[in-house]
């Protein structure tokens, strides 16, 4: 039912830091729509990518996720309420600041606040990126994918694949449980993760077109240490190469470049961990990074490796 992650809603008391690291770090166009309160944040051709709007207090990060049509919107709906789920109307003003035709939101099994929408609409101008770049993989595939750590897993992967219609891809149990889901082409447009920890985002990821883009965002964290989250690394199932940028509100942004798509002869199997190299998540506990630092220590004496696979670089090298 579901066709894409379609744009992200952020409220934080963090707002001219976000708007700093949207811009300059990770180039994102910032669109201002009240001086100190709101700001749409575009990543390509769509009028937004992630609503930004300041808040007093605690952070808190939603999903926009996209729907055919006005008919498929309201199956989605009925779906939900069938479940249990308390739906509600999106306002006239949070469609405007969206820039969708229709939209309800409800909270999930950890509290998050979901939105479905449909008709998610082009802004009327050329996307300019924040600083130069050569733009960022979206399109049919929607934003990106968002990972969560859940305290409620199979609730929610029953919110996802039975409610929903996403598919999974691929799954893990170590270092910890992880579950990634697809619902179009690109690898996962969800990872669910069970660590034991409280339910919290764990990161955004935004796809680059072109390596030199995610470098250079590494050049830039390389100069503030404490802000990579994770290091620089490759998967082992989406074979993105990237590192995690911790945002202000404390989640992250996944920096990558170079996903696989899935298509229609995709085989779903049991990963033998979640990186081919480097990814140390400084987060971990010691006991699980260590866990971690051994499964690639394995990968890497068993000579495992990944194509990569990649449209050529839209941006022309300057002779």
């Amino acid at each position: 039912m579901i066709n894409a992650l379609s744009y992200v809603v952020v409220r934080t008391p963090h707002l001219q830091a976000w708007i700093e690291q949207a811009e300059q770090h990770i180039g994102l166009q910032v669109e201002v729509m009240e001086a100190g309160e709101c700001v749409r944040l575009r990543a390509d051709e769509k009028l937004q990518r992630l609503l930004v709007s300041r808040v007093e207090g605690e952070a808190s990060m939603g999903m926009g996720f996209e729907v055919a049509d006005a008919d498929r919107l309201a199956s989605v709906r009925q779906a939900l309420e069938a479940e249990g789920y308390a739906t509600c109307e999106g306002s006239v003003d949070e469609l405007h600041l969206r820039g969708v035709s229709a939209m309800f939101h409800f909270r999930d099994p950890d509290g998050l606040r979901i939105e479905v929408c449909h008709g998610h609409a082009d802004a009327p101008d050329t996307f300019v990126p924040g600083r130069p770049l050569g733009g960022f993989r979206t399109g049919g595939m929607g934003l990106g994918h968002v990972a969560l750590i859940t305290e409620h897993f199979e609730a929610l992967s029953h919110l996802y694949r039975t409610i929903f219609g996403f598919k999974v891809s691929d799954h893990t149990e170590a270092p910890f449980r992880v579950e990634f889901l697809h619902c179009n082409p690109r690898h996962h447009t969800v990872g669910l993760a069970h660590t034991g920890g409280p339910a919290k985002i764990y990161h955004l990821m935004l796809e680059y077109n072109d390596f030199d883009d995610v470098g250079r965002a590494y050049d830039m964290a390389l100069t503030q240490p404490d802000s990579i989250g994770v290091t620089l690394g490759r998967h082992i199932n989406d074979h993105v190469t990237s590192f995690y940028l911790k945002n202000p509100d404390g989640w992250m942004f996944e920096l990558g470049w170079a996903s696989r798509t899935i298509g229609p002869d995709w085989q779903v199997e049991a990963l033998e961990g979640m990186s081919l190299w480097g990814h140390d998540r400084t987060w971990l506990p010691d006991n699980k990074r260590e866990e971690a630092r051994q499964i690639l220590k394995r990968l890497a004496a068993q000579g495992v490796r990944a194509p990569v696979v990649t449209t050529s670089q839209t941006a022309k090298a300057k002779q």
